[in-house]
C-alpha cells in the first residue's frame, strides 16, 4: 500500500454514535498499511477531546448524533485541532446539511452507501490536501452554481437584510458567481483594493473564513436570488 507524504501513517479519529457501525469501520480501516485508528468516538464533544489528545490527521464524523453533533464538532475542530481535516460520514443527503458542514470547515462529504474502499482512498485524498463530496451531493452542488452563472448579471439579488450594505451583496453575488477581485472592480467601477476590503468585511460580518464558504451561504440562505 502506498505511504502518504512524509511516509508515515495516517491518523484517524472515527467518531459515530452507533457502536456497531464505528467499530466495524475502524476494523476495516485498521489493515490498511498506512491508515492508523488511534481513536473512537460517541459524540461529537468527545471526539474534539479525544482529537486534542492524539492530533488526528483525518477525523471521520457522523451529522446526527445525541448532543454535540457532527458540524458543531466540526467548527470546534477548526478551532481547536485546526490541523485535523474533517470528513462527514453520514445517511444524511439534505443540501442545508452539506451547506453546514462545508460552513463549518469539513473538506469532505460522503454519504454512509460509501463503499469502504472509497472512505480509505477519501482519507487518503483529504489527508493528501484534496477535498471531495459524494458525486450526487457534488451535483446538487453544482446544479446550485450553474444557476448562479446562468445570471446576466449581478445586480439581481435578494435583500440580504441590516448586516451587509447593498454594495456588499453585490460583491456577494460576484463572488458566488466566481469572479476575481479585479473582474469585480471591473464590472462595478472600483478599485481592487476597495474589493478587498469589500470581501474582508463580508467575511467577518458573516464570520466565514473563505470566498467559497461566503457562496454557499449565499445560497443557502437565499441572499441571491437564483431566479428562473
Amino acid at each position: 500500500m502506498s505511504q502518504p507524504p512524509g511516509g508515515h501513517q495516517i491518523r484517524v479519529l472515527v467518531c459515530d454514535d452507533h457502536a456497531v457501525f464505528r467499530r466495524g469501520l475502524s476494523l476495516v480501516l485498521e489493515p490498511e498499511d498506512d491508515i492508523e485508528v488511534v481513536a473512537e468516538a460517541s459524540t461529537g464533544e468527545e471526539a474534539v477531546e479525544l482529537a486534542r489528545d492524539t492530533a488526528p490527521d483525518v477525523v471521520l464524523l457522523d451529522v446526527r448524533m445525541p448532543g454535540v453533533g457532527g458540524i458543531e464538532a466540526a467548527r470546534r475542530l477548526a478551532l481547536e485541532v485546526p490541523a485535523a481535516r474533517v470528513v462527514m460520514l453520514t445517511v444524511s443527503d439534505t443540501e442545508s446539511d452539506l451547506y453546514d458542514a462545508i460552513k463549518a470547515g469539513a473538506v469532505g462529504y460522503l454519504l454512509k452507501e460509501a463503499s469502504i474502499e472509497e472512505v480509505a482512498d477519501a482519507v487518503r485524498a483529504v489527508a493528501a490536501g484534496q477535498s471531495l463530496v459524494t458525486p450526487s451531493m457534488a451535483t446538487k452542488l453544482l446544479n446550485e452554481f450553474t444557476a448562479l452563472a446562468n445570471r446576466v448579471d449581478g445586480g439581481r439579488v435578494a435583500p440580504a437584510g441590516p448586516r451587509l450594505t447593498g454594495r456588499e451583496v453585490e460583491v456577494l453575488g460576484f463572488i458566488a458567481r466566481g469572479r476575481s477581485n479585479r473582474e469585480i472592480a471591473e464590472e462595478l467601477f472600483i478599485s481592487e483594493n476597495t474589493v478587498k476590503n469589500h470581501v474582508r468585511n463580508i467575511l467577518e460580518k458573516l464570520q466565514l473564513h473563505s470566498r467559497t464558504e461566503a457562496a454557499l451561504y449565499a445560497v443557502r440562505e437565499h441572499i441571491i436570488d437564483l431566479g428562473p
